[in-house]
């Protein structure tokens, strides 16, 4: 026969939270599903379904705007009057929060033993839990209780069943795995939800109340707990980008490798040779598709080293939230060790993580831009020589069409002089000599000056400014 748990005034406190940026006003998804959860507790006295016109904050509002009881709305359940509730929203920096709540009085401090059964009641048809949605931070179900008189006395052992019952029953199969427990102002508290599962983690406590001393805390400190519990998914939400950049990351590596291999391949092939024409024309496509390919890398390494920076600075801000509640306390800090474990342990892995990543990722990031040194460098060194060669030729072509020119400029005064051969004319030597160079000897003497003369001008007139 299955034990049957109690529990003493049982309330459930959901802590979610929502981006704003681009999802503004009544579109943001968190008012969205504060009005499908309040379409399951309809209160005679609750009039107006739409929960999203009430819950937007003016434009004006500042970006830390406390718990507003002003447009917070409440609620008594119709055919069960002793169950009531509220929402009620927040807004923090660049996010919206919505505080609900469904439950007993836990003021009322005669009230009966109830079966932890009812918590189902809470969660008809899983309406509390937050649909998944890009401007979604997360979302914390804290279920509280005070611990049945008969079972005060109990051992430890009979309060983490007691907790393990809490959350089965108001999730059902979806009720996230144990994750650890301790103490949280002098009564137990349960955790469950397992970080290893980042991408599908889920996060509930069930704290349970052995006096009022935790019940009183809770309340004087219901807005360092909205804070908290905000920073603390915001660095969540950090790390679980942080994963699906990392696979994004890791696929991209693995390709910049492969490619990298075949340029060292084709580079080492090459040997000493030169590149001739087509192969320029290939090194030159290799470079290109490279760039191409590192400048989308470079950018997702440094969206890495930015979701790094959004977990630090929301650890901070954790650790100056748990600060606030340490100057009002009275008792020793270590009261709040449960939650310090979030800031010590838990973040700080995280950090770690994304740090290791980057020094492996960077590493890419390196031989890329190695390899499209070399590249350019090869490129450009090979192309150098080929217009070098290029230039040799055309000079070496330009001296054949000089000589070429001056050989048919030659043969074309000899030819055009070649009828003064035949005329008569005495050698020196001779008793009738002749006292005048030939005449065609003197036609090529005198077409040859007057060449150099025109081609002296020519540069004259070119030259001149």
């Amino acid at each position: 026969m299955t034990e049957k748990y109690l529990i003493s005034a049982p309330n459930v406190y959901v802590f979610a939270y929502s981006l704003r940026d681009g999802v503004e006003g009544k579109e943001n998804p968190l008012w969205e599903y504060g009005d499908k959860v309040l379409t399951h507790f309809p209160d005679k006295n609750f009039t107006d379904k739409n929960l999203s016109s009430k819950l937007v904050f003016p434009p004006n509002t500042p970006k830390r705007a406390d718990l507003r009881e002003d447009i917070a709305l409440t609620f008594t359940h119709k055919d069960k009057p002793e169950i009531e509730g509220f929402a009620r929203p927040v807004q923090l920096q660049d996010s919206y929060g919505l505080w609900l709540n469904v439950g007993y009085n836990d003021e009322d401090t005669y009230a009966a033993d109830v079966s932890v059964d009812v918590l189902g009641q809470f969660n008809p048809e899983n309406c509390l839990i937050i649909p998944k949605h890009d401007k979604i931070l997360g979302q914390t179900l804290l279920i509280t209780g005070w611990i049945a008189a008969k079972t005060k006395q109990q051992d430890k052992d009979y309060l983490k069943k007691l907790a393990d019952s809490c959350c089965k029953n108001l999730l059902g199969d979806n009720a996230p795995l144990f994750s650890r427990e301790g103490e949280l102002f002098g009564s137990a508290i349960f955790e469950y939800g397992l970080i290893s599962d980042i991408a599908n983690y889920q996060h509930v406590l069930v704290w349970l109340f052995r006096d009022e001393i935790a019940d009183r805390r809770y309340d004087e400190y219901q807005q360092q707990i909205v804070d908290l519990l905000f920073y603390r998914w915001k660095v969540i939400k950090a790390f679980q980008d942080s994963r699906r950049v990392y696979a994004s990351l890791s696929t991209a590596y693995h390709d910049l490798e492969k490619k990298l291999e075949t340029i060292q391949k084709n580079i080492e092939n090459l040997g000493d040779a030169c590149l001739d024409d087509k192969s320029l024309a290939e090194f030159k496509t290799e470079l290109k598709g490279l760039v191409k390919k590192s400048l989308p890398y470079t950018r997702q390494v440094r969206k890495l080293k930015d979701l790094g920076n959004v977990i630090e600075i929301n650890l901070y801000n954790y650790n100056e939230t748990l600060g606030q509640i340490y100057a009002t306390l009275e008792t020793d800090k270590e009261e709040l060790a449960f939650l310090q474990t979030f800031a010590k342990e838990t973040a700080p892995y995280f950090q770690r993580q994304i740090q290791a990543d980057l020094s492996y990722f960077e590493h890419g990031t390196d031989l890329a831009g190695q390899a499209i040194a070399s590249i350019r460098g090869i490129v450009e060194i090979d192309q150098a020589q080929l217009e070098r060669k290029s230039q040799e030729k055309e000079k070496n072509l330009e001296k054949e069409i000089q000589a070429l020119g001056v050989g048919i400029a030659v043969g074309a005064i000899v030819a055009s002089s070649s009828g003064l051969i035949t005329q008569q004319w005495r050698w020196p030597t001779a008793s009738d000599r002749s006292w005048y160079p030939h005449p065609f000897l003197g036609s090529i003497i005198l077409s040859l000056l007057v060449a150099w003369l025109s081609w002296r001008g020519m540069k004259c007139l070119q030259n001149k400014p």
